[in-house]
C-alpha cells in the first residue's frame, strides 16, 4: 500500500512542476596572463517537459525571475567566484536562450578548467559529450579531456546536454515572449 501511494504521490507532483532542459551550453573563456578573465556562457534551446499551464509558468518564472532578474542568482554566482557582469534571455529562431558573462579571479571558476603550465585543460566524463571545440580532445576510457596551449587567449568549447527535439518537450520561447 505504502509503494502504491508512494508511486500515485509521483505520479501527482509531477504532473504541477516540471523540467527545464536545454540542448546545450558553449563557453566562450578569455584568460589574462595573470590566470583571471571573463567568461561567456550560452545556453540554447531551453525547453521544459512540463505537461500543465501552471509546471510551464513556474518554469518559466524560474528563469525570468531567478535566472535572469534576481539579486539572489547574482549572489549565488558570486559565492562561486563568478562576478556576473550581465546576463540575458532573447529568443531566436523561436528557441528561448541564456546569455551570461561573468568575470573570474581563477580558471577554475570556469567549470572546473584547470592551468598546469603551458596547458590549459577540462577532464569531462566520457558519457558528456563534447560538440566543438578550439582546443584538442584527447579520449581515454575513464574520461575525456580538451587541452588548450596557454597562448590561446579565448578557450571554446562547447557540450551537448539534451535532445530537445524529442516528444513532450515544449519551447519556452513563447512562454517568455507572452511574459515580457
Amino acid at each position: 500500500m505504502k509503494k502504491i501511494f508512494y508511486v500515485l504521490s509521483l505520479i501527482i507532483i509531477s504532473q504541477f512542476t516540471g523540467c527545464i532542459v536545454f540542448h546545450s551550453v558553449s563557453y566562450d573563456v578569455n584568460v589574462n596572463d595573470d590566470g583571471t578573465g571573463t567568461a561567456l556562457l550560452t545556453i540554447e534551446n531551453i525547453k521544459t517537459d512540463a505537461t500543465t499551464k501552471d509546471a510551464i509558468d513556474v518554469d518559466v518564472k524560474s528563469i525570468l525571475e531567478h535566472g535572469w532578474k534576481s539579486q539572489q542568482f547574482i549572489d549565488d554566482m558570486k559565492s562561486e567566484g563568478k562576478i556576473i557582469t550581465s546576463r540575458n534571455v532573447v529568443v531566436e529562431k523561436e528557441k528561448l536562450n541564456a546569455i551570461i558573462s561573468y568575470q573570474f579571479a581563477e580558471i577554475s571558476r570556469v567549470e572546473g578548467l584547470q592551468f598546469d603550465d603551458p596547458y590549459y585543460y577540462l577532464t569531462v566524463p566520457v558519457e558528456d559529450s563534447i560538440i566543438s571545440t578550439n582546443g584538442q580532445i584527447t579520449r581515454t576510457k575513464d574520461y575525456q579531456r580538451i587541452v588548450w596551449d596557454k597562448s590561446i587567449k579565448i578557450l571554446k568549447f562547447k557540450m551537448y546536454s539534451d535532445d530537445t527535439s524529442r516528444d513532450g518537450l515544449k519551447s519556452l520561447a513563447e512562454y517568455f515572449l507572452k511574459e515580457n
